[in-house]
C-alpha cells in the first residue's frame, strides 16, 4: 500500500488562514486513513498466509483426494471396476468377429476406425441413492456416521475425524454431523444444477464412439467408494438408454478442504469408464461456493473419464491396441529427483507449443509428485501448471488446458474439442528451461526471494507479494531454494517454488479493485491494465512509504511497440524494456519488454482483436496470429496437421480423414493390408517388409525371430522357403547364453563366458555385444551347405555404435570356413577363443582337435 503525502512547500497558492488550516486537518486525516488501510492490508496478508498454511475456514480451494478414495477401494477382497462389454457398431458384432479366415476380436481395421464417427459424450445422471444412506448420509444435526470405512472392532465414534489432530484423520474414521452436512431440496437444487452444468461442458468438449442401443451395466458389485452406491436392476437388465456414461451421485460428508471426488467403477471392453461414482459434500453446496464447485465437478469427472493413472494402462492407439507407454520415470540431475513425465503424443504437441519447449530435452509433461497418497501421481505437477484445473488443488482461477483435452484425447476413447480449452499464461512462452530447470532459476516474476517485499504477478494482471514460509523442518534436499533449510514457498504441490501471490483487491483487469491513491499515483484499473515497476507520484505529492513501488497502467500494443499511459499520456517504451517519465509525475515507469507484455498478449490497441482471437491465438497489433491447428481471421477454424499431405479430408474439428491406404493424425503414413502383420512382417510406410525383431530392435529382413528371457537365446526360425516371411517353430539352436552346441549344417559356435567383452579397445560393454552375439549365433548356413556365418548389416552398425568398434559392416559375411582363411573374420579385427574356452569348446564340440576359432566375446 502506498501513502502519499502532500508535499506544503511544492504549492504555489496562498490561502488565508481558515482554508490552509482545513487544508492540513484534511491532510492529516487522509494520511491517518491510509496507514489504517496499510496496516489492514498487512494484517490481511499475514492471515492469507497463515490459512494458506493451516487451512482456513471459508474454503478458496478444493484439495482432490482421488487416489486415496480409490486406494481404499483397493483393498483385498475389493474389485477396483467390473469390465462390462458394451456394442458399439457393426464390427463390434459377433458376426463380424471372422473375416479371412482369421478372428480379429472385434478390432476394426483402418479404414473402419476412419468412418467411426465419435459423437458429443452422453452422460446420465442418477441421485437415486442421495440422502438413502442411513450409515453414511447426514439426516439429522448429531448424527455419526462412517467416513470410508472404520475399523470393524471399534465403537461408532471412534476414531472420530478430525482433519486439525496431529497426525489429521481425514478418512475411516466416524464423522459428526452438523446442519451444513444435511442436503436439504435446496441444496439438491444446487446439486442438480451444478452437475448437470458439468454434463453439458463435457458433451461440448469431448466426442465418443456412440454405445450402440442400452448401454449396459454388470451389477458386479456396489459401484464407487465409501460404501458405494448399488447398482438399480433395470441397469443391469434392461440397461440405460441415451448414454455413455452412467454417473451415480451421492451427497456424503467429507473433511478438510475436499468439496468432491469422484471415480470410475465399471469400464467396457477398451478400458473406457462406463459408470462411476460422484460424491460432493452437502456443506459446499452454497451460493459462495458455486464457481469454485463448478471448476470442482470438472475436476473430478476428469478422473473418472481417464485422468488416472489406474487408467493409463488401458490407453489405446489409433488401432484400440493398448498403447506401449503413457508415462515415463526418469531421474531428473537438474531437479535432483525422480520424476513421472506423460509422454502421450497430443500431449507432448500442445506443451511443446504452450512452452514453446522445443528442444530435445523436453520429453513429456511432468506428473504430481507431492500431495501425498490421494494428489500424487494422478494430477499435473503444479510447479508448471499453477492454475490448470487438473493439478492437485482447484480455485475459481483454474483453467482447462489443451494439455489436458490432449491427455483425454490420447487415451483412444475421446475426440477432444480444443476450442473448450481455457488459455493457460502460466508458463506460457518460457521456453526449455522453465519446464526442466529448478524455479529458483525461473526469470522474471516467477521466481522472488527475501529482499523483494512486494511486486507484479507472473502475468503482470495483479500486484503482489512474495509469501516465504519458515517451517518446523527442513525442506527436502532439492527444494532448498535459500541457506535456511527450513525457508521456502507456501505449497508443497508447487514444490515449495517461491512467487509471486495476487493481493486480495491488487487486480489491474478489476476496476472494482480501484483504490483511493490511484489517482495520485497515474494509476487506472480495466482491462488494458497491467502491472509495472514505478516510482511516479504526482506533481505536489511525495511517496511516504517508499520510494519504489508498483502499479497498475494502460497499455497496448501497436506498430510493433509497446506504449503505455499515464493520465491519458501515451508513450512509446523501449524495446527491451525500462524508465519512461510523463509530465506532471515525479519519479519513472519501468517499462517491461516488448515480448512480456506483446508477442503473447490478447490485448492489442483498444483490445480490437476479432473475437479475442476465440483464445485460440495471440492478438498482436490487432491481428490475430492462430496456434497450431487453428486458422481463419479470427482463429475461429480448426486447421489439420499439414494440411493431411494430400492424403486425405480435413473436417471441421480440425481432424484428418484419411484415405483408403493412409493412416496417422496428419495421413502421412500409408499402411499395409493385414495380411503383411499377420505373416510376421513389417510394414513400414506402405511397404510389407518381411522381417522379424529382436528384443532390442534389431532387425534381419529373412531371417528369424528371437525370444528372450534373461540370459536364455532361442532360435525360432524354420526354413523359410518363400523368402517372404518369418515363421516360427518350436527351439531348437541356443538353450543357454552359458552352452551353446550349435547342431551339424550351423556354424559351432560357443561364448565361454557370461561376462562379453568388447576387446575393440579393451572397453567393457555388456549389452550391446550380448545382443549381438545372439544375433550371430543363430544365423543358418546358406542353402549350398557353406559353412557361413551372416551377420544382419543393422546389428553390425549397431554393435559399431554402442561399442566403438570397427568392424566392416559392408559385408555381411563375418564368419567363413572356406573365405578368406579359415574361421577368419572379415572385420576389422580378429577375436580368438583363450585357450580356456578352446579347451573347453572342444569337449562341448566332442572333437579334441578341433581348430580354435574366431569368436565374437561376450
Amino acid at each position: 500500500m502506498e501513502v502519499i503525502i502532500r508535499c506544503s512547500s511544492c504549492t504555489v497558492p496562498r490561502f488565508d488562514s481558515k482554508a490552509r488550516f482545513a487544508a492540513v486537518v484534511f491532510e492529516i486525516v487522509f494520511i491517518l486513513l491510509l496507514f489504517e488501510a496499510a496496516k489492514a492490508k498487512i494484517q490481511e496478508h499475514q492471515l492469507q498466509s497463515k490459512d494458506s498454511d493451516r487451512g482456513s475456514k471459508n474454503i478458496v480451494s478444493h484439495s482432490c483426494i482421488h487416489d486415496q478414495i480409490l486406494e481404499q477401494r483397493r483393498r483385498p477382497g475389493r474389485k477396483v471396476y467390473s469390465i462390462t462389454p458394451q456394442v458399439y457398431d457393426e464390427y463390434g458384432s459377433l458376426k463380424s468377429l471372422h473375416r479371412k479366415g482369421r478372428a480379429l476380436l472385434g478390432i476394426p481395421n483402418i479404414q473402419e476406425q476412419q468412418n467411426i464417427a465419435k459423437q458429443p459424450i452422453r452422460i446420465y445422471l442418477n441421485y437415486d441413492a442421495v440422502g438413502h444412506s442411513p450409515d453414511r448420509d447426514c439426516r439429522k444435526v448429531g448424527d455419526i456416521v462412517k467416513l470410508g470405512e472404520p475399523p470393524a472392532t471399534s465403537l461408532p465414534g471412534n476414531p472420530s475425524c478430525n482433519p486439525h489432530a496431529d497426525p489429521p484423520i481425514y478418512g475411516d474414521c466416524w464423522y459428526n454431523c452438523t446442519l451444513d452436512d444435511i442436503s436439504g431440496e435446496d441444496k439438491r437444487h444446487r446439486l442438480r444444477k451444478a452437475l448437470g452444468q458439468t454434463a453439458d461442458w463435457f458433451k461440448r468438449a469431448l466426442a465418443v464412439e456412440p454405445v450402440k442401443g442400452n448401454l449396459r451395466l454388470s451389477g458386479y458389485s456396489a459401484c464407487g467408494q465409501d460404501g458405494g452406491v448399488q447398482l438399480p436392476r433395470e441397469y443391469v437388465e434392461v440397461g440405460v438408454a441415451d448414454a455413455d456414461l452412467v454417473l451415480l451421485v451421492t451427497t456424503r460428508p467429507t473433511t478438510g478442504n475436499t468439496l468432491a471426488w469422484a471415480v470410475a467403477c465399471e469400464r467396457d471392453q477398451w478400458g473406457r469408464a462406463i459408470a462411476g461414482h460422484v460424491n460432493v459434500a452437502p456443506r459446499h453446496l452454497t451460493a459462495e461456493a458455486e464457481t469454485l464447485l463448478s471448476a470442482t465437478l470438472i475436476h473430478e469427472v476428469m478422473h473418472v473419464l481417464g485422468f488416472d493413472p489406474h487408467a493409463f494402462s488401458h490407453f489405446r492407439d489409433e488401432r484400440k491396441r493398448r498403447r506401449s507407454q503413457v508415462t515415463q520415470q526418469v531421474m531428473d540431475e537438474k531437479l535432483g529427483r525422480m520424476v513421472t513425465r506423460v509422454v502421450l503424443p497430443h500431449v507432448v504437441m500442445h506443451s511443446r507449443y504452450h512452452y514453446g519447449a522445443f528442444s530435445e530435452n523436453f520429453t513429456g509433461l511432468e506428473l504430481e509428485d507431492g500431495g501425498g497418497r490421494g494428489t500424487s501421481g494422478s494430477h499435473w505437477e503444479k510447479r508448471l501448471l499453477m492454475n490448470e484445473i487438473m493439478t492437485g488443488s482447484v480455485d475459481t482461477r483454474s483453467v482447462v488446458s489443451k494439455m489436458t483435452l490432449a491427455l483425454l484425447e490420447d487415451s483412444g476413447w475421446y475426440q477432444a474439442n480444443y476450442s473448450m480449452a481455457d488459455r493457460l499464461d502460466w508458463g506460457r512462452s518460457q521456453g526449455t528451461d522453465f519446464v526442466t530447470s529448478p524455479c529458483n532459476l525461473w526469470k522474471g516474476a516467477y521466481h522472488c526471494n527475501t529482499s523483494q517485499l512486494s511486486g507484479c504477478t507472473y502475468n503482470r494482471e495483479a500486484e503482489g507479494y512474495c509469501p516465504i514460509v519458515t517451517y518446523s523442518g527442513d525442506l527436502p534436499q532439492w527444494a532448498r531454494y535459500f541457506p535456511q533449510a527450513n525457508k521456502g514457498g507456501q505449497s508443497s504441490l508447487a514444490d515449495y517454488c517461491t512467487y509471486f501471490v495476487a493481493y486480495s483487491d491488487g487486480s489491474c483487469t478489476d476496476t472494482n479493485s480501484a483504490r483511493a491513491p490511484d489517482r495520485m499515483l497515474g494509476e487506472v484499473r480495466g482491462g488494458n491494465s497491467r502491472c509495472m515497476a514505478s516510482s511516479l507520484v504526482r506533481t505536489g505529492f511525495v511517496r511516504g512509504s517508499m520510494t519504489q513501488g508498483n502499479g497498475c497502467y494502460q497499455h497496448r500494443c501497436v506498430n510493433n511497440s509497446l506504449e503505455v499511459a499515464v493520465d491519458g499520456i501515451w508513450k512509446v517504451c523501449p524495446e527491451a524494456g525500462g524508465p519512461v517519465q510523463f509530465p506532471g509525475f515525479n519519479g519513472e515507469l519501468i517499462c517491461p519488454a516488448y515480448h512480456e507484455l506483446c508477442s503473447t498478449s490478447t490485448i492489442s490497441v483498444f483490445g480490437q482483436c476479432p473475437n479475442s482471437c476465440n483464445f485460440n491465438g495471440d492478438c498482436v497489433d490487432g491481428r490475430c496470429q492462430c496456434f497450431l491447428g487453428f486458422h481463419g481471421h479470427d482463429c475461429s477454424k480448426r486447421s489439420c496437421p499439414s494440411n493431411c499431405n494430400g492424403h486425405g479430408k480435413c473436417l471441421t474439428i480440425g481432424a484428418c480423414e484419411c484415405e483408403n491406404g493412409y493412416t496417422g493424425i496428419d495421413c502421412a503414413t500409408a499402411v499395409c493390408d493385414e495380411q503383411c502383420s499377420l505373416h510376421g512382417g513389417v510394414c513400414d510406410n506402405g511397404v510389407c517388409e518381411f522381417r522379424c525383431s529382436d528384443y532390442a530392435g534389431y532387425t534381419c529382413q529373412n531371417s528369424s525371430k528371437l525370444v528372450s528371457s534373461l540370459s536364455v537365446c532361442h532360435d525360432v526360425l524354420k526354413k523359410d522357403v518363400s523368402g517372404k516371411h518369418c515363421a516360427p517353430s518350436e527351439p531348437s539352436i541356443l538353450q543357454q547364453l552359458e552352452e551353446v552346441v550349435v547342431k551339424p549344417n550351423y556354424h559351432r559356435l560357443y561364448p565361454g563366458a557370461r561376462k562379453l567383452f568388447n576387446i575393440f579397445g579393451g572397453s567393457y560393454c555388456d549389452a550391446a555385444a550380448k545382443r549381438l552375439a545372439c544375433w550371430i549365433s543363430i544365423q543358418k548356413c546358406d542353402e549350398d551347405g557353406d559353412n557361413r556365418l551372416r551377420v544382419c548389416h543393422s546389428a553390425c552398425q549397431s554393435y559399431n555404435i554402442a561399442c566403438g568398434a570397427s568392424l566392416d559392416c559392408s559385408d555381411q559375411t563375418l564368419f567363413s570356413s572356406k573365405e578368406e582363411g579359415e574361421d577368419q573374420c572379415t572385420g576389422a579385427n580378429e577375436i580368438k577363443l583363450s585357450w580356456v574356452d578352446q579347451f573347453r569348446y572342444g569337449l562341448f564340440s566332442g572333437n579334441s582337435s578341433t581348430r580354435a576359432m574366431s569368436l565374437w566375446l561376450l
